[in-house]
């Protein structure tokens, strides 16, 4: 029986590094120690290792760099990109970021740019799609990070957003509540879609009922969430809760509720996405999915240095995500929202 080839992940293992550090000693060993060169040389030696011929062969060539691509310059994808740009320093390499404004024109202007060799590979921090069969076989070496659209097969680091929706609906069906509002993230976004599908699922899931006319327009930011919660306010029979698309959204619903004096949770229950920085200091403390932004970067950048050192990868990594519990919802109103109780 054949003796399987050793990997990247072997040598990492037998010298007790990092994967991100024995890539950077391929590519640029004099920026590890002598003790780490040399611990990583013995796994060599003790494995038989042999990088891909290809890989060594362009290694001159190369710019060791990496593009991130991000949907929108906001904190939240920001930290995905801090999370990449560490694993990425580790192993020697620069990171640049690129904002495609969720336009499929600008990211596929920006894949152009690295399959060019501007860059070495790409981070797509989620993916507007739209790539057909032959453009994914010409894409440079690409990881997606967050989310990814339907339509690829792109190797990918995220969460399951569909399920991570369900588990923060059935958080306010579990407090009681049985008319539920969604506001939907921006138009166009895969974020938005399976966040919506999870919120129906789980709504199906526990028998109540969905109606449509609680299902909002919203965009991912303050200002569309509270939008969203005037037209609740104007509603004849208004929900007992909201789920936002994200927490920007979430914390936009809450400012704009309590300037027309409805007492969040008292008078409704508002819940978030995401798990940002504004989240636990918002007012009152958001209760929202966490999502580990920072963790899904720097995983993203490993999966990435094993296809540029041409090394087997896992192509779907599925990270946990859990419902944070603050105070910004409870059980169901009593009383005409903004009445005493």
């Amino acid at each position: 029986m054949r003796k399987p080839t050793a990997t990247i992940h072997d040598v990492a293992r037998v010298a007790g590094l990092s994967i991100a550090t024995v890539s950077r000693a391929f590519n640029n060993p004099e920026l590890l120690s002598a003790e780490a060169r040399s611990a990583i040389d013995s796994a060599v030696a003790v494995l038989n290792y042999r990088p891909h011929v290809a890989a060594r062969r362009l290694r001159g060539s190369r710019t060791n760099l990496i593009l991130v691509v991000v949907p929108s310059l906001n904190p939240y994808f920001l930290d995905i990109f801090a999370g990449a740009e560490a694993a990425a320093r580790a192993a020697g390499y620069g990171v640049l970021v690129g904002h495609s404004e969720r336009d499929p024109a600008r990211e596929r202007d920006f894949v152009e740019q690295v399959a060019a060799g501007r860059a070495d590979g790409l981070i797509l921090v989620t993916t507007v799609g739209g790539h057909d069969a032959d453009e994914l076989r010409r894409m440079p070496p690409t990881v997606i990070a967050l989310d990814v659209s339907e339509d690829s097969d792109l190797p990918k680091v995220q969460i399951d957003h569909v399920r991570a929706a369900e588990m923060i609906t059935h958080y306010l069906i579990d407090q009681g509540h049985a008319r539920i509002a969604h506001i939907l993230g921006a138009a166009g976004s895969s974020l938005t879609v399976h966040r919506r599908d999870g919120f129906v699922r789980a709504l199906a899931q526990r028998g109540v009922a969905f109606d449509p006319a609680l299902c909002l327009p919203g965009d991912f930011t303050a200002e569309g969430g509270a939008a969203a919660a005037a037209a609740i306010v104007a509603m004849a029979e208004p929900p007992t809760a909201v789920f936002a698309a994200n927490d920007q959204t979430a914390i936009g619903a809450m400012s704009q509720f309590r300037s027309q004096g409805w007492r969040v949770p008292d008078d409704i229950s508002v819940v978030g996405f995401d798990d940002g920085r504004l989240a636990a200091i918002a007012t009152p403390a958001l209760s929202t999915v966490h999502v580990p932004t920072w963790q899904i970067g720097f995983r993203a950048i490993e999966q990435l240095l094993l296809l540029l050192a041409s090394q087997p990868i896992e192509r779907d990594i599925t990270l946990e995500a859990e419902v944070v519990v603050r105070r910004s919802a409870g059980p169901p109103r009593r009383h005409p929202p903004g009445q005493p109780a």
